[in-house]
């Protein structure tokens, strides 16, 4: 039962001949390269950069506004504030 007519040999030979085919056509087509960039590179750096300033000098004004005192002990910690 496994086997193939002939006329479905043929089919599947035909088949992979033009597989074959656009297989070697594609790895003969010219290869597309992609434009070089516009220069916005330095735009999106300079975005970056005062995006992270902009978080360093909040964090450093919010530090400074809000007094962060460290309990010296465990005890301070878990003893209720009067």
């Amino acid at each position: 039962m496994g086997r193939l007519t002939l006329e479905e040999r043929r089919r599947m030979f035909v088949a992979q001949q033009q597989a074959r085919g656009e297989m070697l056509a594609r790895m003969t087509a010219p290869v597309v390269s992609a434009e070089p960039r516009a220069p916005r590179y330095w735009l999106s750096q300079v975005i970056k950069t005062a995006m992270l300033v902009a978080l360093l000098g909040g964090g450093w004004f919010a530090y400074h506004a809000v007094e962060f005192h460290m309990p010296a002990s465990v005890v301070e910690t878990l003893l209720p504030r009067l």
